[in-house]
């Protein structure tokens, strides 16, 4: 043999003999476990219109909860709304409540001072007289 065809010769032996080594290690051999990881797949792949279906009616199903809670949502806020416009009536009716009842109370007041005062007066008159009566009386002694 000449010296280039020894030299293929080698080359391919020595190929061969790593590709005869690296493929049990790093490659897939024919097993059982293969057929059943085949069928396996085959059933995943079987199940996945029903998961698809489930996950299309679990997000219908969510949908329906955001509308029903959007809903409950604005009928909250037109309840707040309400409730807040009878909130401002209810404390506009204290206001005024508050303004008679204090008109009431200062009316009372005066009425009260107005008795006080009349009182005041005609003692002062009655006790004015009778000092006038008593001084009158003395000086027509004399």
């Amino acid at each position: 043999m000449d010296k280039p065809a020894r030299s293929k010769l080698i080359r391919l032996s020595l190929i061969l003999l790593a590709t005869g080594i690296a493929l049990p290690l790093g490659g897939r051999t024919a097993s059982a476990g293969y057929i059943s990881n085949l069928y396996d797949n085959i059933q995943q792949f079987r199940e996945l219109p029903q998961e698809v279906t489930e996950l299309k009616d679990s997000y219908n199903q969510t949908l329906q909860e955001l509308d029903r809670a959007r809903m409950n949502t604005e009928k909250l806020q037109q309840q707040n709304a309400e409730l807040a416009e009878q909130n401002r009536q209810l404390t506009q009716m204290v206001n005024q409540l508050q303004e008679a009842e204090a008109a009431r109370k200062r009316g009372a007041e005066r009425l009260k001072n107005l008795a006080i005062t009349a009182a005041a007066l005609a003692a002062g008159y009655f006790l004015l007289i009778r000092a006038l009566r008593f001084g009158m009386r003395r000086t027509n002694r004399f």
